[in-house]
C-alpha cells in the first residue's frame, strides 16, 4: 500500500514539473494559487494520478483541497478505497 508520504512527494513532483519549479520550492501548506497553480493544471494532476492508481474523482471534489497537505489527504483517501 502506498503511504501518504509517497503520495505527497509524487504530488509535489508533479506540481513542480507542471509549474517549472524546483521541488524544494513547493511549500506543503502554501495555497496552490500562491505559486500560480490553476484549475486546468489541477485537472491534469488529477487525471494523471487517477489513471495511475485507478480511482475516480471529479475536479470539483479536489478544488476545496488547496494545499499539498490537503490534496495529499484527498488522494490518499481515494487510493485507499481502491486498494481496500
Amino acid at each position: 500500500m502506498i503511504t501518504q508520504t509517497e503520495i505527497k512527494e509524487e504530488l509535489k513532483a508533479l506540481i513542480a514539473d507542471y509549474m517549472y519549479m524546483d521541488i524544494d520550492e513547493i511549500e506543503e501548506q502554501e495555497l496552490f494559487s500562491d505559486f500560480g497553480l490553476e484549475s486546468i493544471t489541477l485537472i491534469k494532476i488529477l487525471d494523471k494520478l487517477s489513471k495511475k492508481y485507478g480511482f475516480k474523482a471529479e475536479i470539483k471534489e479536489l478544488l476545496p483541497h488547496q494545499t499539498v497537505l490537503e490534496a495529499t489527504d484527498f488522494f490518499f483517501d481515494r487510493i485507499a478505497k481502491v486498494e481496500a
